[in-house]
């Protein structure tokens, strides 16, 4: 990546390399003294989707496997007691 030292005018703005012609950005404020500029693309409202509509099915191997550990779930590992705990000491 380039840098690059531009100047902005009297109210604030700078002109953008050429890359970035005729595109839509978003501008995040990192900082006080550090903005963000990255090209994005729009998705009209119409046009978003559930995750659930693009989530691929599980195999049935895995769907197996999936309705095997919700009938037989393992034993907890020291890492969920601990979580379980901490839960419990905080909101028990």
């Amino acid at each position: 990546m380039e840098t690059e030292t531009r100047n902005t005018d009297a109210k604030g703005r700078v002109t953008l390399p050429r890359s970035f012609a005729n595109a839509t950005v978003i501008v995040e404020q990192v900082s006080e003294t550090e903005l963000r500029i990255r090209k994005a693309v729009v998705v009209p409202e119409d046009e978003l989707r559930f995750a659930e509509e693009s989530a691929a099915p599980l195999s049935d191997r895995d769907r197996d496997r999936f309705l095997t550990l919700l009938d037989n779930p393992p034993a907890p590992n020291e890492a969920l007691r601990r979580a379980a705990a901490t839960h419990l000491k905080h909101h028990g």
